[in-house]
């Protein structure tokens, strides 16, 4: 029955008996370059993704405190009357 599946798959009928594949036209071959170029395309659509995700990341400018302002013991915020707002 092996040599039924292998003939009409196209390999020569020493394949089961030697154990070699007759050749580089085997099916793994062609599975696998088509697994590599997929995992390398799909890598580049996220790396693409981040770099996009990255760049479109925009963080807030604080606003400067004006002249004489309270500021928090830490120093790391000011107080603008309403809410504490920081200075980095």
């Amino acid at each position: 029955m092996l040599a039924t599946i292998l003939l009409a798959c196209g390999e020569p009928s020493t394949w089961g008996v030697t154990g070699g594949t007759g050749g580089s036209s085997g099916l793994l071959g062609p599975m696998v370059a088509r697994g590599i170029a997929a995992a390398i395309v799909s890598a580049g659509i996220i790396v693409l993704a981040a770099i996009v995700a990255l760049a479109r990341r925009n963080d807030p400018v604080p606003t400067p405190p004006p002249a004489g302002a309270a500021l928090s013991g830490d120093g790391y915020y000011w107080w603008d009357g309403a809410s504490w707002r920081p200075l980095r």
